[in-house]
């Protein structure tokens, strides 16, 4: 997956779950990046404890991952946020929003995954909402602050 991709994942998790008050934390892409190259390392030490704990902490898989989403669906069932694409898009800065297609686009996407937890057990719709998963993502502009920042 695309580092800057897998990036904007982790901040709009982080964003819902700072939202909901259920996190504290969100990472720069900085100290993201590090934070990485260490899962790296421990995957390759087999310390799988310090790496679930990592894990958690990067909320790797928290979108693609139908298990872990329906885990955390069950904190954030009521979060305003999951009403509808332009309520998710709350999370994002206006200049964020801006860089969108469309209003609506990072919502739609991002609230895309929110099918894959039930379809767990019907295997051709799961493909099919895959499927539409990757349309959206190949779609989905870069648009966090972090990636248009310009020094100075």
């Amino acid at each position: 997956m695309n580092p800057y991709r897998e990036y904007q994942d982790y901040v709009m998790a982080s964003r819902l779950l700072v939202a909901a008050g259920l996190s504290r934390e969100i990472l720069s892409l900085g100290q993201y990046a590090r934070l990485r190259l260490k899962r790296l390392e421990l995957a390759k030490k087999g310390d799988w404890r310090a790496l679930e704990h990592l894990d958690q902490r990067l909320r790797y898989g928290f979108w693609t991952n139908p298990l872990r989403l329906k885990e955390h669906l069950r904190w954030l069932k009521d979060a305003p946020y999951l009403r509808s694409p332009q309520a998710f898009e709350a999370l994002l800065y206006p200049e964020e929003r801006a860089r969108l297609r469309y209003p609506g686009q990072a919502g739609e996407y991002y609230l895309g995954w929110l099918r894959l937890p039930p379809l767990l057990m019907e295997p051709l719709a799961f493909e099919e909402a895959l499927k539409e998963q990757e349309k959206r993502l190949k779609a989905l502009p870069l648009f966090l602050n972090a990636f248009h920042r310009v020094p100075g």
